[in-house]
C-alpha cells in the first residue's frame, strides 16, 4: 500500500471539501488513488471534527 504525504493527502482532500465538493469516484480516477483510501481520508477528517460533506 503506498504512502502519500501530508502535503499531497491535504491537495486531494482538498478537492472532496467544500467549496470543490468533487465526488470521491472522480478525484479517485484523476489522481490514481483507490476509492477505499479517499473515504478512509474522509473518516479521518470526520474523526478530527472537520466538516464532510454526506456526514450527518
Amino acid at each position: 500500500m503506498p504512502r502519500y504525504s501530508a502535503e499531497r493527502k491535504a491537495a486531494v482532500l482538498k478537492k472532496l471539501l467544500p467549496p470543490h465538493n468533487r465526488s470521491v469516484a472522480s478525484v479517485a480516477t484523476e489522481e490514481g488513488i483507490s476509492d477505499a483510501a479517499l473515504y478512509n481520508w474522509l473518516k479521518q477528517c470526520r474523526e478530527k471534527g472537520v466538516p464532510v460533506p454526506g456526514y450527518r
